[in-house]
């Protein structure tokens, strides 16, 4: 019995190092991707390329609000360069996310916290 009390504690000690390390990388991504997403509206870059390049980065971190809005900052200024390649990329976020919104707007995350 005492094993597996063991266990279970090393394992919520594992996921709570885990959630401090993605916690962590969000914190980069915002630091990184924040100066990158003003310099290209602020240059006005037409590079398509450039452009999608920063928000398939964006997509792998907009699980969290503040790099969701970065997202949301440059899908706009995207929009009027190519509107069908933005409304993709909002399909590819909400297929990826709408899933985990719903668990939030829900309060699940409240009600069910890592300890």
């Amino acid at each position: 019995m005492k094993n597996k009390h063991t266990q279970h504690k090393n394992f919520i000690i594992n996921v709570k190092n885990l959630v401090g390390q993605m916690q962590s990388l969000h914190l980069q991504a915002i630091d990184a991707y924040t100066p990158i997403v003003n310099e290209l509206i602020q240059r006005q870059c037409n590079n398509q390329k450039e452009i999608e390049r920063v928000l398939d980065g964006l997509l792998d971190f907009a699980s969290d609000e503040r790099i969701l809005n970065l997202f949301r900052k440059l899908c706009r200024y995207y929009y009027q360069i190519n509107p069908q390649a933005t409304a993709n990329y909002i399909q590819y976020y909400k297929k990826q996310y709408d899933e985990n919104e719903e668990l939030l707007k829900s309060g699940y995350f409240k009600k069910n916290p890592i300890k």
